[in-house]
């Protein structure tokens, strides 16, 4: 197990400290950013590269940004995680990985006899995810540095400047491109001989992910986590034929802008 060095240590109490004394005092800076209490990681220390132990996790991480930071020590107050419950020795394919949360929430919940397989097409994330996945010793998450599309082949790739906002888009002939692979594909690839959950978190994309995971759908029925974007109508048409109902839903942006949806197998 490995352990927050002191000097980190150190750094933390004093972000701490340095925030309940501005807080009691009512001196905070005009930094919106830090008048909100989840961003004591970023004064007057930061906390990029630093080992951190997410309680909420129950794992280490080495954040390279803020937004990293944010996400793994705060995800269950942004998104249903609760939601995500795979039990020892099932298949969960995670795409859109992203640094981590889900992959190795899931690594958790599978155990030794179970597999994640997590989705990663950008370079600098997928090595955050390496990094997070070595620090807690996992060794049942393989990680695929692709993204998920209706079919496989290059797909077009639009960076943002907040790295879990990253996207893939349907026209690959473009300077930025990444290589994409249909669900289907990968299932037979790798040989895998169930899929009992899918997630996916891949800005706007889900459609197109869920086209090249039809025979996937057929088969194998996986339970269906999906974070939404705008696309709550359109996924849910696309999965009715296929035998599946929305069993919860939630959104955090009106009317049915941004949300998420998990759906099974009826």
């Amino acid at each position: 197990m490995r352990a927050q060095d002191r000097i980190t240590q150190a750094k933390i109490a004093c972000n701490l400290a340095t925030y309940a004394l501005l807080s009691s005092t009512r001196l905070l800076p005009h930094d919106k950013r830090l008048q909100n209490s989840r961003h004591w990681y970023r004064f007057p220390f930061s906390l990029r590269d630093k080992v951190l132990w997410s309680p909420a996790l129950k794992a280490w991480f080495r954040p390279a940004d803020e937004s990293a930071t944010e996400c793994m020590l705060k995800m269950p107050a942004y998104e249903p995680t609760g939601w995500v419950e795979p039990k020892p020795g099932e298949v969960f394919v995670d795409v859109g990985a992203y640094i981590g949360w889900y992959s190795i929430a899931a690594s958790q919940g599978v155990g030794p006899a179970g597999q994640v397989i997590a989705l990663e097409p950008d370079a600098a994330n997928r090595r955050q995810l390496q990094d997070n996945l070595a620090l807690n010793c996992i060794s049942n998450v393989s990680l695929v540095p692709s993204a998920a599309w209706s079919k496989s082949g290059r797909v077009g790739w639009q960076a943002s400047d907040v790295p879990v906002w990253h996207a893939a888009s349907g026209n690959g002939d473009g300077a930025a491109s990444v290589e994409a692979v249909a669900i289907d594909d990968l299932v037979r690839q790798m040989q895998l001989p169930r899929v009992d959950w899918i997630k996916m978190d891949i800005e706007g994309g889900e459609v197109a992910a869920l086209e090249g995971a039809s025979s996937t759908l057929q088969r194998f029925h996986p339970t269906l986590f999906i974070e939404l974007h705008e696309t709550f109508a359109a996924v849910s048409k696309f999965l009715r034929p296929y035998g599946y109902s929305t069993t919860r839903v939630e959104f955090d942006l009106e009317p049915e802008k941004h949300g998420w949806l998990l759906a099974c197998h009826q």
